[in-house]
């Protein structure tokens, strides 16, 4: 059984906005297909569909798109939680993949496990997505830093 999504308040009550800007701002995500979907204090929601640009050689997506995938999603989770002037960096991630990336789209879930001033503490999950059902397929633990983002809206 999973844990429940703890209750975290943000800093910033534009944190949505501010997560949808800088999203918006990331070529990756847009080469990836990646689409940003609900985003909550603490807990973001991310889509990648699949596409031939991003398998492996044995027919899967990739692992590294993946790991785009759910290190974003933690990330952004993340920034829900930080003030008005700071972004975020990943610092640490690992990622265990469970089954091959094969499903019509996968879905990245973020979530904060612990914040803090400086470093934030994330979960991720990556679930392949085919008719409806979900599969989970990989598992992320990221550790996320505050960085000052002098004269950039987020």
């Amino acid at each position: 059984m999973a844990a429940a999504q703890q209750e975290f308040s943000p800093k910033d009550a534009d944190f949505e906005a501010r997560a949808r800007a800088s999203f918006a701002r990331q070529t990756m995500m847009t080469t990836l297909g990646m689409s940003l979907g609900p985003v909550a204090p603490g807990l973001v929601e991310m889509t990648m569909p699949y596409a031939p640009h991003i398998l492996q050689q044995h027919g899967f997506v990739h692992a590294g798109a993946i790991s785009a995938l759910v290190d974003n999603a933690c990330g952004f989770a993340a920034m829900t939680l930080m003030p008005r002037g700071t972004g975020v960096l990943t610092v640490e991630f690992k990622v265990n993949m469970m089954s091959p990336g094969k499903g019509d789209r996968f879905i990245g879930i973020g979530r904060v496990v612990r914040p803090g001033k400086t470093v934030m503490v994330t979960l991720g999950e990556c679930f392949a997505e085919t008719g409806g059902e979900r599969k989970l397929i990989a598992m992320m633990t990221a550790t996320m830093m505050v960085v000052q983002t002098p004269g950039i809206v987020d």
